[in-house]
Protein backbone atom coordinates (compact mmCIF):
# COMPACT_ATOMS: atom_id res chain seq x y z
CA UNK A 1 0.00 0.00 0.00
CA UNK A 2 1.38 3.66 -1.00
CA UNK A 3 2.20 6.00 1.25
CA UNK A 4 -0.33 8.67 0.20
CA UNK A 5 -3.51 5.73 -0.04
CA UNK A 6 -1.98 5.21 3.80
CA UNK A 7 -2.26 8.65 4.64
CA UNK A 8 -5.84 9.08 2.85
CA UNK A 9 -7.34 6.61 4.91
CA UNK A 10 -6.74 8.29 8.18
CA UNK A 11 -9.40 10.21 8.10
CA UNK A 12 -12.00 7.43 7.43
CA UNK A 13 -10.63 5.39 10.17
CA UNK A 14 -11.04 8.50 12.27
CA UNK A 15 -14.69 8.71 10.80
CA UNK A 16 -15.88 5.34 11.77
CA UNK A 17 -13.87 5.34 15.44
CA UNK A 18 -16.83 8.50 16.00
CA UNK A 19 -19.86 7.21 14.41
CA UNK A 20 -19.41 3.40 14.58
CA UNK A 21 -19.73 3.11 18.86
CA UNK A 22 -23.55 2.29 19.94
CA UNK A 23 -24.68 2.44 16.53
CA UNK A 24 -27.59 0.55 17.49
CA UNK A 25 -28.82 2.93 21.04
CA UNK A 26 -31.58 5.06 20.70
CA UNK A 27 -34.58 4.84 18.86
CA UNK A 28 -36.62 6.02 15.54
CA UNK A 29 -37.33 9.52 15.80
CA UNK A 30 -37.94 12.91 14.26
CA UNK A 31 -37.43 12.70 10.43
CA UNK A 32 -35.44 9.24 10.45
CA UNK A 33 -38.64 7.75 11.61
CA UNK A 34 -40.39 9.33 8.77
CA UNK A 35 -37.48 9.05 5.93
CA UNK A 36 -37.10 5.32 7.06
CA UNK A 37 -40.87 4.44 7.12
CA UNK A 38 -41.37 5.77 3.15
CA UNK A 39 -38.19 3.91 2.29
CA UNK A 40 -38.77 1.05 3.42
CA UNK A 41 -42.69 0.58 2.60
CA UNK A 42 -41.24 1.81 -0.95
CA UNK A 43 -38.81 -1.54 -1.64
CA UNK A 44 -41.34 -4.05 0.98
CA UNK A 45 -44.82 -3.43 -0.97
CA UNK A 46 -45.18 0.01 -2.41
CA UNK A 47 -44.08 2.13 -5.38
CA UNK A 48 -40.47 3.18 -5.87
CA UNK A 49 -41.53 5.44 -7.99
CA UNK A 50 -44.00 7.36 -5.49
CA UNK A 51 -42.97 7.86 -1.72
CA UNK A 52 -45.84 7.01 0.06
CA UNK A 53 -46.67 7.33 3.95
CA UNK A 54 -48.67 4.07 3.50
CA UNK A 55 -51.07 2.64 1.23
CA UNK A 56 -53.23 5.68 1.55
CA UNK A 57 -51.40 8.88 1.44
CA UNK A 58 -48.14 10.03 -0.82
CA UNK A 59 -45.53 11.38 0.74
CA UNK A 60 -44.47 14.65 -1.88
CA UNK A 61 -42.38 16.71 0.41
CA UNK A 62 -38.89 14.94 -0.53
CA UNK A 63 -37.04 13.33 -4.01
CA UNK A 64 -36.46 9.70 -3.71
CA UNK A 65 -32.63 8.72 -3.63
CA UNK A 66 -31.90 8.47 0.03
CA UNK A 67 -35.22 6.62 0.46
CA UNK A 68 -34.33 4.38 -1.66
CA UNK A 69 -30.89 3.61 -0.83
CA UNK A 70 -31.65 3.67 3.07
CA UNK A 71 -35.33 1.82 2.36
CA UNK A 72 -32.89 -1.10 0.56
CA UNK A 73 -30.39 -1.14 3.51
CA UNK A 74 -33.84 -1.60 5.93
CA UNK A 75 -35.36 -3.98 3.45
CA UNK A 76 -32.34 -6.20 3.57
CA UNK A 77 -31.12 -6.07 6.87
CA UNK A 78 -34.20 -5.24 9.08
CA UNK A 79 -35.91 -2.40 10.18
CA UNK A 80 -33.59 -1.62 12.52
CA UNK A 81 -31.27 1.38 13.38
CA UNK A 82 -27.87 0.03 12.59
CA UNK A 83 -29.46 -0.55 8.74
CA UNK A 84 -30.90 2.72 8.90
CA UNK A 85 -27.55 4.71 10.00
CA UNK A 86 -24.68 2.88 7.64
CA UNK A 87 -26.04 4.63 4.94
CA UNK A 88 -25.22 7.76 6.29
CA UNK A 89 -21.76 6.45 7.08
CA UNK A 90 -20.90 5.67 4.05
CA UNK A 91 -22.38 8.82 2.17
CA UNK A 92 -19.64 11.02 5.31
CA UNK A 93 -17.19 8.90 4.08
CA UNK A 94 -17.50 9.85 0.19
CA UNK A 95 -18.01 13.87 1.37
CA UNK A 96 -14.62 13.09 3.45
CA UNK A 97 -12.77 10.80 -0.27
CA UNK A 98 -14.30 13.23 -2.82
CA UNK A 99 -12.98 16.34 -0.58
CA UNK A 100 -9.72 15.39 -0.07
CA UNK A 101 -9.34 14.42 -4.01
CA UNK A 102 -10.71 17.92 -4.95
CA UNK A 103 -7.78 19.60 -2.65
CA UNK A 104 -5.39 17.28 -3.91
CA UNK A 105 -5.83 19.23 -7.62
CA UNK A 106 -6.39 22.03 -6.03
CA UNK A 107 -2.65 22.28 -3.33
CA UNK A 108 -0.95 19.67 -1.15
CA UNK A 109 -1.57 16.70 -0.19
CA UNK A 110 -0.32 17.82 3.19
CA UNK A 111 -3.33 19.82 2.83
CA UNK A 112 -6.07 16.92 1.35
CA UNK A 113 -5.23 14.45 4.34
CA UNK A 114 -5.29 17.75 6.96
CA UNK A 115 -8.47 18.65 5.68
CA UNK A 116 -9.71 14.87 5.95
CA UNK A 117 -9.02 14.37 9.43
CA UNK A 118 -10.43 18.35 10.52
CA UNK A 119 -13.77 17.14 8.68
CA UNK A 120 -13.61 13.69 10.02
CA UNK A 121 -13.40 14.92 13.73
CA UNK A 122 -15.63 17.88 13.10
CA UNK A 123 -18.87 17.05 15.69
CA UNK A 124 -21.50 19.08 13.46
CA UNK A 125 -20.98 16.99 10.45
CA UNK A 126 -20.53 13.06 11.94
CA UNK A 127 -23.35 13.29 14.44
CA UNK A 128 -25.39 13.79 11.19
CA UNK A 129 -24.26 10.08 10.72
CA UNK A 130 -26.77 8.92 13.54
CA UNK A 131 -29.54 9.67 11.51
CA UNK A 132 -31.33 9.67 7.99
CA UNK A 133 -29.88 12.51 6.43
CA UNK A 134 -30.73 13.60 3.39
CA UNK A 135 -28.64 17.09 3.41
CA UNK A 136 -25.63 14.31 3.69
CA UNK A 137 -26.42 12.39 0.73
CA UNK A 138 -27.01 15.81 -1.38
CA UNK A 139 -23.64 17.39 0.23
CA UNK A 140 -22.24 13.77 -1.23
CA UNK A 141 -23.22 14.35 -5.12
CA UNK A 142 -21.97 18.09 -4.64
CA UNK A 143 -18.78 17.16 -3.42
CA UNK A 144 -18.53 14.77 -6.52
CA UNK A 145 -19.11 17.45 -8.48
CA UNK A 146 -16.34 19.69 -6.54
CA UNK A 147 -13.91 16.98 -7.11
CA UNK A 148 -14.83 17.32 -11.07
CA UNK A 149 -14.33 21.02 -11.21
CA UNK A 150 -11.26 20.60 -9.12
CA UNK A 151 -9.96 18.41 -11.61
CA UNK A 152 -10.66 20.53 -13.98
CA UNK A 153 -9.11 23.58 -12.96
CA UNK A 154 -6.15 21.68 -13.11
CA UNK A 155 -6.73 20.32 -16.89
CA UNK A 156 -8.66 22.66 -17.81
CA UNK A 157 -10.89 20.29 -19.45
CA UNK A 158 -14.64 20.60 -20.76
CA UNK A 159 -15.38 17.50 -20.54
CA UNK A 160 -15.28 17.42 -16.87
CA UNK A 161 -17.27 20.85 -16.36
CA UNK A 162 -19.73 19.05 -18.44
CA UNK A 163 -19.56 16.12 -16.55
CA UNK A 164 -20.37 17.50 -13.17
CA UNK A 165 -23.98 17.63 -14.35
CA UNK A 166 -24.53 14.42 -12.93
CA UNK A 167 -23.92 14.33 -9.48
CA UNK A 168 -25.64 17.51 -9.19
CA UNK A 169 -28.63 16.16 -10.62
CA UNK A 170 -28.74 13.36 -8.21
CA UNK A 171 -28.02 15.91 -5.61
CA UNK A 172 -31.07 17.21 -7.10
CA UNK A 173 -32.96 14.00 -6.36
CA UNK A 174 -31.95 14.22 -2.93
CA UNK A 175 -33.69 17.40 -1.48
CA UNK A 176 -35.18 20.43 -4.12
CA UNK A 177 -33.58 22.93 -5.68
CA UNK A 178 -30.20 23.47 -2.67
CA UNK A 179 -27.74 22.13 -5.24
CA UNK A 180 -27.69 24.62 -7.69
CA UNK A 181 -26.37 27.41 -4.74
CA UNK A 182 -23.11 25.54 -5.58
CA UNK A 183 -23.11 26.75 -9.47
CA UNK A 184 -22.52 30.59 -8.97
CA UNK A 185 -19.49 29.11 -6.62
CA UNK A 186 -17.83 27.37 -9.39
CA UNK A 187 -18.66 30.26 -11.78
CA UNK A 188 -15.82 32.06 -9.31
CA UNK A 189 -13.70 29.68 -8.78
CA UNK A 190 -13.11 29.27 -12.89
CA UNK A 191 -12.46 32.67 -12.86
CA UNK A 192 -10.29 33.44 -9.96
CA UNK A 193 -8.34 29.92 -11.49
CA UNK A 194 -8.06 32.00 -15.06
CA UNK A 195 -10.25 29.24 -16.40
CA UNK A 196 -12.62 31.72 -17.86
CA UNK A 197 -13.46 29.88 -21.25
CA UNK A 198 -14.87 26.85 -19.06
CA UNK A 199 -17.67 29.08 -17.43
CA UNK A 200 -20.22 29.09 -20.08
CA UNK A 201 -20.20 25.36 -19.97
CA UNK A 202 -21.64 25.48 -16.58
CA UNK A 203 -25.00 27.13 -18.42
CA UNK A 204 -24.90 25.39 -21.80
CA UNK A 205 -24.33 21.66 -20.45
CA UNK A 206 -23.59 21.31 -16.69
CA UNK A 207 -26.89 22.99 -15.66
CA UNK A 208 -29.07 21.36 -19.03
CA UNK A 209 -27.62 17.82 -17.95
CA UNK A 210 -28.29 18.36 -13.87
CA UNK A 211 -31.91 19.50 -15.45
CA UNK A 212 -31.93 16.31 -17.52
CA UNK A 213 -30.82 14.01 -14.82
CA UNK A 214 -33.46 15.08 -12.26
CA UNK A 215 -36.22 15.75 -14.43
CA UNK A 216 -37.84 12.15 -15.51
CA UNK A 217 -39.09 11.64 -11.34
CA UNK A 218 -40.54 15.20 -11.15
CA UNK A 219 -42.59 14.96 -14.11
CA UNK A 220 -43.67 11.48 -13.64
CA UNK A 221 -44.75 12.84 -10.27
CA UNK A 222 -46.77 15.65 -12.27
CA UNK A 223 -48.21 13.58 -13.99
CA UNK A 224 -49.77 11.32 -11.18
CA UNK A 225 -50.36 14.46 -8.98
CA UNK A 226 -50.92 17.23 -10.48
CA UNK A 227 -50.53 20.55 -8.96
CA UNK A 228 -51.07 18.82 -5.85
CA UNK A 229 -47.44 18.02 -6.15
CA UNK A 230 -45.88 21.12 -7.70
CA UNK A 231 -48.24 22.81 -4.42
CA UNK A 232 -46.81 20.22 -1.53
CA UNK A 233 -43.04 20.17 -3.31
CA UNK A 234 -41.81 23.00 -5.05
CA UNK A 235 -43.80 25.84 -3.04
CA UNK A 236 -42.56 24.70 0.33
CA UNK A 237 -38.93 25.79 -1.00
CA UNK A 238 -40.08 28.93 -1.92
CA UNK A 239 -41.88 29.65 1.59
CA UNK A 240 -38.60 28.92 3.02
CA UNK A 241 -37.06 32.20 1.45
CA UNK A 242 -40.33 34.08 0.76
CA UNK A 243 -42.10 33.37 4.60
CA UNK A 244 -41.80 36.32 6.88
CA UNK A 245 -38.24 35.24 9.14
CA UNK A 246 -39.42 33.89 12.57
CA UNK A 247 -37.69 34.50 15.25
CA UNK A 248 -34.30 32.89 14.04
CA UNK A 249 -31.75 35.86 13.87
CA UNK A 250 -30.25 36.04 10.25
CA UNK A 251 -26.89 35.95 11.31
CA UNK A 252 -27.69 32.50 12.82
CA UNK A 253 -25.59 29.97 11.43
CA UNK A 254 -22.68 32.55 12.16
CA UNK A 255 -23.95 31.83 16.31
CA UNK A 256 -23.94 28.27 15.83
CA UNK A 257 -20.58 27.93 14.44
CA UNK A 258 -18.87 30.35 17.14
CA UNK A 259 -20.89 27.80 19.70
CA UNK A 260 -20.12 24.59 18.22
CA UNK A 261 -17.09 24.77 15.56
CA UNK A 262 -14.58 23.58 18.07
CA UNK A 263 -11.33 23.20 18.25
CA UNK A 264 -11.49 23.98 14.94
CA UNK A 265 -12.92 27.61 14.98
CA UNK A 266 -9.29 28.34 16.67
CA UNK A 267 -7.68 27.23 13.34
CA UNK A 268 -10.03 28.87 11.21
CA UNK A 269 -9.37 31.96 13.17
CA UNK A 270 -5.36 31.58 12.62
CA UNK A 271 -5.88 30.42 9.09
CA UNK A 272 -7.40 34.18 8.63
CA UNK A 273 -5.12 35.98 10.79
CA UNK A 274 -2.30 34.25 8.25
CA UNK A 275 -4.08 35.12 5.08
CA UNK A 276 -5.08 39.38 5.09
CA UNK A 277 -1.46 39.51 7.31
CA UNK A 278 1.00 37.82 4.26
CA UNK A 279 -0.24 37.55 0.74
CA UNK A 280 0.21 34.40 -0.41
CA UNK A 281 3.00 33.24 -2.74
CA UNK A 282 1.31 30.49 -5.19
CA UNK A 283 -1.37 31.98 -8.02
CA UNK A 284 -4.93 32.26 -7.16
CA UNK A 285 -5.70 28.71 -8.71
CA UNK A 286 -3.41 26.88 -5.99
CA UNK A 287 -5.09 29.20 -2.91
CA UNK A 288 -7.29 26.71 -1.15
CA UNK A 289 -8.21 29.29 1.90
CA UNK A 290 -9.52 31.81 -1.38
CA UNK A 291 -11.71 28.65 -2.38
CA UNK A 292 -12.81 27.92 0.69
CA UNK A 293 -13.64 31.25 2.05
CA UNK A 294 -16.28 32.00 -1.23
CA UNK A 295 -17.90 28.63 -1.06
CA UNK A 296 -18.36 29.73 2.84
CA UNK A 297 -19.36 33.03 2.39
CA UNK A 298 -21.77 32.32 -0.37
CA UNK A 299 -24.00 29.26 1.42
CA UNK A 300 -23.84 31.72 4.24
CA UNK A 301 -25.22 34.01 2.69
CA UNK A 302 -27.88 31.67 0.38
CA UNK A 303 -28.70 29.72 4.14
CA UNK A 304 -29.22 33.03 5.45
CA UNK A 305 -31.46 34.40 3.04
CA UNK A 306 -33.90 31.22 4.11
CA UNK A 307 -37.17 32.08 6.42
CA UNK A 308 -36.67 28.39 8.10
CA UNK A 309 -32.77 27.78 9.43
CA UNK A 310 -31.91 24.60 11.36
CA UNK A 311 -28.40 23.29 12.14
CA UNK A 312 -28.53 20.33 9.51
CA UNK A 313 -29.06 22.74 6.67
CA UNK A 314 -25.84 24.36 7.45
CA UNK A 315 -23.70 20.61 6.24
CA UNK A 316 -22.50 21.86 3.25
CA UNK A 317 -20.23 24.24 4.85
CA UNK A 318 -18.34 21.98 6.82
CA UNK A 319 -15.97 20.82 4.21
CA UNK A 320 -14.63 24.02 3.31
CA UNK A 321 -14.41 24.79 6.73
CA UNK A 322 -11.63 22.22 7.17
CA UNK A 323 -9.86 23.17 3.57
CA UNK A 324 -9.64 26.96 5.42
CA UNK A 325 -8.42 24.60 8.96
CA UNK A 326 -5.96 22.32 6.76
CA UNK A 327 -4.58 25.90 5.22
CA UNK A 328 -3.77 27.21 8.04
CA UNK A 329 -2.99 24.69 10.50
CA UNK A 330 -0.32 23.45 7.33
CA UNK A 331 1.41 26.90 8.03
CA UNK A 332 1.92 26.54 12.07
CA UNK A 333 5.53 27.44 12.05
CA UNK A 334 6.32 24.31 13.84
CA UNK A 335 8.67 22.42 12.33
CA UNK A 336 8.02 19.09 14.39
CA UNK A 337 4.36 19.28 12.86
CA UNK A 338 5.82 18.83 9.27
CA UNK A 339 8.06 16.37 10.35
CA UNK A 340 5.33 14.24 11.38
CA UNK A 341 3.48 14.46 8.89
CA UNK A 342 6.36 12.95 6.74
CA UNK A 343 6.80 10.29 9.23
CA UNK A 344 3.34 9.38 7.93
CA UNK A 345 1.33 10.68 11.15
CA UNK A 346 2.45 7.71 13.48
CA UNK A 347 0.01 7.62 15.98
CA UNK A 348 -3.52 8.72 14.14
CA UNK A 349 -4.06 4.70 13.67
CA UNK A 350 -3.76 3.96 17.20
CA UNK A 351 -5.07 6.87 18.42
CA UNK A 352 -8.49 6.57 15.95
CA UNK A 353 -8.69 2.68 17.63
CA UNK A 354 -8.32 4.10 20.90
CA UNK A 355 -11.18 6.21 20.41
CA UNK A 356 -13.58 3.41 18.91
CA UNK A 357 -12.44 1.01 22.04
CA UNK A 358 -12.93 3.95 24.75
CA UNK A 359 -16.56 5.10 23.01
CA UNK A 360 -17.53 1.28 22.09
CA UNK A 361 -16.52 -0.13 25.83
CA UNK A 362 -17.72 3.00 27.98
CA UNK A 363 -21.27 2.87 29.09
CA UNK A 364 -22.02 6.25 27.22
CA UNK A 365 -25.40 7.22 26.10
CA UNK A 366 -25.50 9.22 22.72
CA UNK A 367 -29.04 8.88 22.49
CA UNK A 368 -32.07 8.94 24.38
CA UNK A 369 -33.63 5.58 25.39
CA UNK A 370 -36.60 4.27 23.11
CA UNK A 371 -40.19 5.74 24.16
CA UNK A 372 -41.44 3.04 26.45
CA UNK A 373 -45.33 3.57 25.48
CA UNK A 374 -45.04 3.15 21.94
CA UNK A 375 -42.33 0.12 22.95
CA UNK A 376 -45.22 -1.50 24.81
CA UNK A 377 -48.07 -0.72 22.43
CA UNK A 378 -45.96 -2.93 19.51
CA UNK A 379 -44.95 -5.34 22.05
CA UNK A 380 -48.77 -5.64 22.54
CA UNK A 381 -49.88 -6.07 19.37
CA UNK A 382 -47.48 -8.19 18.47
CA UNK A 383 -48.65 -10.65 21.95
CA UNK A 384 -52.00 -10.46 20.36
CA UNK A 385 -50.91 -11.22 16.90
CA UNK A 386 -52.79 -8.32 15.53
CA UNK A 387 -52.46 -7.06 12.23
CA UNK A 388 -51.82 -3.49 12.49
CA UNK A 389 -53.60 -2.83 9.27
CA UNK A 390 -56.26 -4.17 11.21
CA UNK A 391 -55.88 -0.93 13.77
CA UNK A 392 -57.34 2.66 12.99
CA UNK A 393 -55.66 5.60 14.37
CA UNK A 394 -56.47 8.47 15.51
CA UNK A 395 -54.89 11.64 16.47
CA UNK A 396 -51.35 10.02 15.82
CA UNK A 397 -48.57 12.42 14.79
CA UNK A 398 -46.90 11.46 11.71
CA UNK A 399 -43.84 10.06 13.51
CA UNK A 400 -46.05 7.95 16.09
CA UNK A 401 -47.65 6.34 12.82
CA UNK A 402 -44.34 5.13 10.79
CA UNK A 403 -42.86 4.44 14.07
CA UNK A 404 -45.30 1.70 14.31
CA UNK A 405 -45.28 0.56 10.62
CA UNK A 406 -41.31 -0.22 10.99
CA UNK A 407 -41.77 -2.12 14.11
CA UNK A 408 -44.70 -4.15 13.21
CA UNK A 409 -44.18 -4.19 8.78
CA UNK A 410 -48.04 -2.45 8.61
CA UNK A 411 -49.42 0.33 8.18
CA UNK A 412 -52.77 1.73 10.78
CA UNK A 413 -55.34 2.47 8.25
CA UNK A 414 -57.00 6.27 9.31
CA UNK A 415 -60.21 6.12 11.05
CA UNK A 416 -61.97 7.47 7.92
CA UNK A 417 -60.65 5.18 5.96
CA UNK A 418 -61.52 2.03 8.47
CA UNK A 419 -65.08 3.51 8.66
CA UNK A 420 -65.09 2.43 4.75
CA UNK A 421 -63.80 -0.73 5.05
CA UNK A 422 -66.35 -3.31 5.81
CA UNK A 423 -64.09 -5.91 7.34
CA UNK A 424 -62.86 -3.32 9.73
CA UNK A 425 -66.10 -2.62 10.58
CA UNK A 426 -67.18 -6.50 11.14
CA UNK A 427 -64.15 -6.86 13.68
CA UNK A 428 -63.21 -5.53 16.44
CA UNK A 429 -62.64 -1.89 15.60
CA UNK A 430 -59.86 -1.19 17.48
CA UNK A 431 -58.45 2.07 16.94
CA UNK A 432 -54.81 3.71 18.50
CA UNK A 433 -55.11 6.69 19.80
CA UNK A 434 -52.73 9.23 21.58
CA UNK A 435 -54.42 11.77 24.96
CA UNK A 436 -53.26 15.39 24.65
CA UNK A 437 -55.23 15.54 28.53
CA UNK A 438 -54.87 14.27 31.59
CA UNK A 439 -58.52 14.58 32.01
CA UNK A 440 -59.13 12.46 28.54
CA UNK A 441 -63.01 11.50 28.28
CA UNK A 442 -62.11 8.29 27.46
CA UNK A 443 -59.97 7.34 30.80
CA UNK A 444 -62.55 4.94 33.07
CA UNK A 445 -64.48 3.98 29.85
CA UNK A 446 -64.08 0.08 29.88
CA UNK A 447 -63.43 0.21 26.13
CA UNK A 448 -60.06 0.35 26.64
CA UNK A 449 -57.74 -2.47 26.06
CA UNK A 450 -54.49 -1.08 25.79
CA UNK A 451 -53.16 1.87 27.80
CA UNK A 452 -49.69 3.01 28.43
CA UNK A 453 -49.43 6.59 29.38
CA UNK A 454 -50.83 8.76 26.45
CA UNK A 455 -51.17 5.70 24.29
CA UNK A 456 -54.47 3.96 24.09
CA UNK A 457 -55.66 1.38 22.28
CA UNK A 458 -60.14 1.64 22.16
CA UNK A 459 -62.55 -1.09 20.48
CA UNK A 460 -65.72 1.35 19.97
CA UNK A 461 -65.25 3.90 17.15
CA UNK A 462 -68.45 5.55 18.49
CA UNK A 463 -66.72 7.20 21.05
CA UNK A 464 -64.10 8.73 19.07
CA UNK A 465 -66.64 10.09 16.91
Amino acid sequence: MSRGLKLSLLPLLLLLAVTLPHLDQGEFRRDTVVYAAVGHYMWAGGSLLTPQLGPEKPYLHKPPLPLWVHGLFLKIFGANLIAARLPSILAAAGVIGFGMLAVRHLATQREAITSGIVLALTYEFFRRTREISLDMWQLFFIMIAIWLVATAIRRNQIRLIVLCGIPLGLALLCKPLVALVALPVFTIWLALAGRALLIPWLCIATLPLALFIAAPWHLYMYSVFGDTFVQQYFSRQIEKVAAKPPHTPVLYYLEENAATYWPWLVAVIYACSVRFRKRPPHPARRDLFLFGAIWVGLWLIALSSFSEKKPNYALPLYPMLAWICAWGICRVPWPQLGKWYERGLPGVAPAAALIFAIAALAPIRFQEPPEKNWVALVEWIKARKIDSGQLAHANLELNDLCYVYLKTGSWMKSLAAAEGDSMWLQGERLIVTKTRRDSDPLANRRQIVFSSGPVRVVSDASELR
